[in-house]
C-alpha cells in the first residue's frame, strides 16, 4: 500500500456516514483525506490544494457527480477520480467512464474493497503521471536537439557564406555590412527587438543562395548576357531553399527571397511591390544596395557616400521606399564610420570616385546590390 501513505485524497459525498466512513477508513491506511458535501465545496477544495485521487458520489445536489468528474478532469487532470454509486447497470458505467473515472464503486461497499480500488487508481494514476512526464522530457528533449540542430546548421551556412564572399576581395564582408545597415535603419525607425535581430539575420544570410551562381559570372567585368543576368536573379530562390529547412524563422527567409524586389513592381523573383514586399525585405533592398554602390566591384570603382545617397534618392518610389532611404541618411553619421572600419579602410578614406554614379543602380544589373 505504498502508493497510499501520504496521498490526498477528497472524498465528496451529501451522506455525511458514508463520506465520515470513507475518510477514517483511508486516514487509517495513512491518506490525508479532506471531506465534502456538494460539487461547489469540492472545486472550492480543488482550486486551493492539489489531490491525487477525488472519491465522487454519482448524485450529488447542484452539481451532479458526471459533471464534478468532468470538471476536474479537465481543470486538474492529474487527479484522479473514482465514481461512487448505488446504481448497478452498464449506462451507469460506460457514463462514469466518459466522465474521467478511472472506477466506480457500488454502495453498499465493502471496506477492504474500497481501499483496493483507491490503491488501484493511485498506481494507475502515478504511471500515467511518469508516463507524461516522460513524454514531456522526451519532446523537450526532442526541441532541445532539433534547435541545436538548426544552430548547427546556421551557423554552417554562415560560415559557408563568409567562405563565399571571402573568395572574392569586392564582396568580402558584405552581409555583415548590410547586416549591420539594416539593423541600424530598422531600429532608427523604432522597429522592436525581435524583428530587428530578424532583419539582421537575414541580412547576414541573404546572398547565401550565390552559391549557386557560377563564380565567373559574379566576378565578370562586363555586362551580363541575358541568360547569365537570369542566373545571378536565381540566387534569391536558391538561398530560399537553403534556409527554409533549418530556418524556423519562416519571416526571415521570405525576407531573403524577397530582398532584390523593387519598390515599383518591377523586381524578382516575384514582382511585388510597395507595402506587398515584407518590410524587413525592403530595409534589406536598401541597405544592401548602399553597400555595394561604396564597395568596389569588378565592373566599377566605388562611390562616396555622398554619392551612393544620390543614387538612393534618385531610385526612391521606384526602386526603394522613400521612407527607408532617409531613414538610412539619417543614420548615415552613426553608419559611416563602422563600415569604413569593417571594408578596412582609412578613417580618412571616405571621397571615393564620383565618376560611376551614372553607372549604378540605373545599369538594372543584378550584381549591383549585392
Amino acid at each position: 500500500m505504498s502508493d497510499l501513505k501520504g496521498a490526498r485524497i477528497l472524498v465528496v459525498d451529501d451522506d455525511a456516514p458514508i463520506r465520515n466512513l470513507l475518510g477514517h477508513v483511508l486516514a487509517d491506511v495513512g491518506c490525508r483525506v479532506e471531506c465534502v458535501g456538494d460539487g461547489g465545496a469540492a472545486l472550492s477544495a480543488c482550486r486551493k490544494r492539489s489531490f491525487e485521487l477525488a472519491m465522487i458520489d454519482l448524485r450529488l445536489p447542484g452539481i451532479g457527480g458526471l459533471e464534478l468528474a468532468a470538471a476536474i478532469g479537465e481543470k486538474w487532470p492529474e487527479t484522479a477520480v473514482i465514481i461512487v454509486t448505488g446504481v448497478a447497470d452498464t449506462v451507469t458505467a460506460v457514463g462514469c467512464m466518459r466522465a474521467g473515472a478511472f472506477d466506480y464503486l457500488m454502495k453498499p461497499f465493502d471496506l477492504e474493497d474500497a481501499v483496493l480500488r483507491v490503491e488501484r487508481a493511485l498506481e494507475r494514476r502515478r504511471l500515467l503521471v511518469e508516463r507524461g512526464q516522460h513524454e514531456a522530457a522526451l519532446e523537450e528533449r526532442v526541441r532541445k536537439e532539433t534547435r541545436a540542430a538548426r544552430r548547427l546548421f546556421l551557423g554552417a551556412i554562415k560560415s559557408l557564406s563568409s567562405a563565399l564572399e571571402a573568395k572574392d576581395e569586392y564582396t568580402r564582408g558584405h552581409s555583415e555590412r548590410v547586416s549591420r545597415i539594416a539593423g541600424e535603419v530598422a531600429r532608427g525607425l523604432g522597429v522592436g527587438r525581435e524583428d530587428t535581430g530578424r532583419i539582421r539575420l537575414a541580412g547576414r544570410l541573404h546572398d547565401v543562395g550565390k552559391i549557386g551562381v557560377r563564380e565567373r559570372v559574379l566576378a565578370k567585368p562586363g555586362p551580363l548576357t541575358e541568360e547569365e543576368y537570369r542566373e545571378v536573379q536565381g540566387h534569391v530562390v536558391i538561398g530560399e531553399r537553403i534556409l527554409a529547412p533549418v530556418l524556423a524563422d519562416s519571416k526571415a527567409v521570405e525576407m531573403v527571397r524577397h530582398h532584390h524586389e523593387r519598390y515599383g513592381g518591377d523586381g524578382y523573383p516575384d514582382g511585388l511591390r510597395a507595402s506587398g514586399i515584407p518590410f524587413g525585405a525592403r530595409v534589406l533592398a536598401v541597405a544592401d544596395a548602399f553597400d555595394a554602390l561604396t564597395s568596389d566591384r569588378p565592373y566599377r570603382s566605388r562611390l562616396s557616400a555622398e554619392a551612393a545617397v544620390g543614387v538612393l534618392r534618385g531610385g526612391a518610389g521606384r526602386q526603394w521606399q522613400p521612407t527607408l532611404v532617409e531613414a538610412l541618411v539619417q543614420r548615415l553619421d552613426d553608419l559611416w564610420p563602422m563600415l569604413v572600419r569593417l571594408h578596412g579602410r582609412e578613417s580618412g578614406d571616405v571621397g571615393e570616385s564620383l565618376s560611376n554614379q551614372a553607372g549604378g543602380e540605373s545599369s538594372g544589373d543584378p550584381r549591383q546590390r549585392g
